[in-house]
């Protein structure tokens, strides 16, 4: 998601004075691992490799259900438009458990999620796009994917699992082998996220510590997340590379690792007997990839702030943009950053730093010069269209009824999901019937009352006679009035009520005669700047344009 773990990289006052748009330099080839030049290289220089201006999609939906909930109408028109705004690249989420629910027994495929991954592919080809993948993402709703959190725990530490994964990337890799618009594909730590280390995966922290210096042994021990830091975090980051990188790098023709740029806090007991932090861990190991493969990063104003609510000008912003480059660009490899969170309003990231509103359009303008500065390939926005955190599945019947119990006044449930032209689906609905969902709390944060967040349902439909659809989610009906013929979207403020297990989401057809296309339930609307929720232009939007155009021109303002 946009930012991540709260254990930031602190680092001193820099001290530096960069000018807001520096002359340019020359992107330099992939270096060695080292970072250190070949002296048998051919004078030669390697072409500087392609620049990339890319927006991630999801399809007017959140990540964790876009898969299912994009609707093939929408798609031809996001991605003109993702065009228009001098976009060329666009990064789909590939999701394990989307793609390959059951893994064991190995392994049981979703083929629907293949293709409308081939349907994305057609229609970014059509469209002119670009497009990178990322590998594995963590989330998913499909209702036989499990816990999210027990997948990633044993795909880190059981070697049949990870066999199963492999399987996964090999399938994938086999979809898309032939499609020259795919340029990158890449697997993020943050969707294989070491939270501690199994019995099961005594076998591979041995092979690591053979990778140990002598003078660095350890015991054969197991490491402790918390007591043994340093050794656990180095083992995390030779397991992404060797376990998971290496054995994968034959299936794409570009795959990278998003590293964690982030760094991670060793605790000792302070002299009140609480815990205080004795340094941050950095994880260089994630950045030993094999020659060739570019870098994956990303960037958003809390990295080296302070991150005690503060709003940093342009020029603190671009210091710190600066310095993380450099600091990366000694990898030896062209750089890639998937998220350039510019702007962000994650809930529980409150007190991260970020940029003042009236310097953001200042800020865009120089990094684009910034980044000229290093070897950056590109960058990508996490989102182009502000999106409600929707935990529904399925909530456009992409998948049919998959998710949903319908209960009909008249008629079979299953004469009910009437077909599209577009391939889409819509529900027919009318007075007296019901539709239902169980919302597992494993779909994350549920909406729910008792907090700042104005809770609201959204309903999208095709109103073939007026009436009203009432909508309860545990509590209180919100009653959802549709008074005109044709296709409405019509919202309203719900007071939700998770259970201990879940939150039940219950619709009913008072009157009227409806086709359903699309149903929000959330609390939380995630801010990009460039459109609002409803499509509608956002403050941003422009200098992004801009933005855009000066990179994908190669930053020749800046030289």
């Amino acid at each position: 998601m946009p930012l991540r773990a709260a254990a930031f990289m602190m680092i001193a006052s820099l001290g530096l004075l960069l000018a807001a748009c520096r002359p340019s330099e020359p992107v330099p080839a992939a270096l060695p691992a080292s970072g250190v030049q070949d002296p048998q290289a051919s004078a030669v220089p390697a072409p500087a490799p392609a620049r990339h201006v890319a927006a991630h999609w999801f399809g007017r939906q959140w990540p964790k259900n876009f898969l299912s909930g994009f609707r093939r109408e929408h798609v031809a028109e996001d991605f003109a438009r993702l065009r228009a705004d001098g976009f060329d690249t666009v990064v789909l989420l590939v999701a394990w458990g989307d793609f390959q629910p059951v893994f064991e027994p190995c392994c049981r495929y979703d083929e629907r999620a293949f293709e409308r991954l081939r349907f994305l592919l057609d229609r970014a080809d059509e469209a002119g796009l670009k497009v990178m993948l990322r590998l594995g993402y963590g989330w998913s709703f499909h209702p036989e994917a499990g816990d999210i959190g027990e997948r990633q725990q044993r795909v880190l530490n059981q070697p049949e699992v990870r066999a199963a994964f492999h399987a996964f990337l090999q399938r994938v890799s086999r979809e898309v082998q032939d499609r020259e618009s795919v340029v990158l594909a890449f697997m993020s730590w943050e969707d294989l996220w070491l939270r501690r280390v199994d019995e099961s995966a005594r076998a591979d922290w041995l092979a690591y510590l053979a990778t140990l210096p002598a003078n660095e042994a350890r015991s054969d021990a197991l490491p402790d997340p918390v007591q043994d830091a340093r050794l656990f975090h180095g083992y995390w980051d030779w397991l992404l590379v060797e376990r998971f990188m290496k054995p994968a790098a034959d299936l794409f023709p570009a795959l990278s690792l998003e590293v964690r740029v982030d760094s991670d806090p060793r605790f000792e007991t302070g002299p009140d007997g609480q815990p205080v932090v004795a340094e941050w861990i950095g994880h260089p190991g994630m950045l030993a990839l094999p020659a060739g493969q570019p870098l994956t990063i990303y960037w958003a104003p809390y990295w080296g702030a302070l991150n005690q609510g503060e709003r940093l000008p342009a020029e603190r912003s671009l210091e710190l943009l600066d310095t993380m480059l450099g600091q990366f660009a000694q990898a030896g490899r062209p750089m890639f950053i998937d998220q350039f969170n510019f702007v962000d309003n994650t809930p529980g990231h409150d007190n991260n730093a970020v940029i003042r509103p009236e310097d953001t359009a200042a800020f865009l303008h120089a990094a684009v010069c910034t980044m000229a500065a290093h070897p950056v390939m590109g960058y990508g926005l996490w989102t182009t269209r502000d999106y409600a955190e929707n935990p529904l599945h399925n909530p456009a019947f992409g998948y049919g009824l998959e998710g949903w119990t319908l209960q009909r006044a008249q008629g079979a449930a299953d004469a009910a999901l009437e077909p599209l032209a577009s391939g889409d689906f819509q529900l027919a609905f009318a007075d007296g019937d019901q539709l239902r969902q169980w919302v597992p709390r494993r779909h994350g944060r549920l909406p729910r009352t008792g907090d700042a967040l104005q809770d609201q349902v959204c309903v999208q439909a095709e109103v073939r006679t007026p009436g009203v659809i009432e909508v309860r989610a545990g509590a209180e009906p919100a009653s959802l009035a549709f008074d005109a013929t044709g296709l409405q979207r019509r919202c309203a403020p719900i007071a939700p009520a998770p259970g201990e297990s879940e939150l039940e989401v219950l619709l009913l057809a008072r009157g009227g005669d409806f086709a359903l296309r699309d149903v929000l339930l959330f609390d939380h609307v995630q801010y990009g700047g460039l459109y609002a929720l409803d499509g509608t232009p956002a403050p941003l939007l422009e200098p992004v344009q801009r933005m855009n155009r000066d990179f994908a021109d190669g930053a020749s303002r800046c030289r």
